[in-house]
């Protein structure tokens, strides 16, 4: 197994991951080039993405008292 690990400097600050392949791997030098891209793509994707906004609980009363409506 070996590890090749690797970094970017981004916008949105330092990438730093590491691929861990079998010795005997197939992989190009651009596959595994690809490859690191898609990690940092994907990562900027996951710190860029818009925060997710949690659901409000509907309530419904009955007698003056609420209850979360299910």
């Amino acid at each position: 197994m070996i590890k090749i690990d690797f970094q970017f400097d981004t916008p949105h600050g330092k990438f730093a991951d590491a691929l861990h392949l079998p010795d005997d791997h197939t992989f190009t030098e651009a596959e595994i080039q690809a490859m690191k891209e898609q990690r940092r793509d994907n990562w900027i994707a996951v710190v860029t993405a818009p925060p997710v906004e949690e659901a409000q609980p509907e309530y419904i009363e009955i007698d003056g008292v609420r209850y979360v409506k299910a």
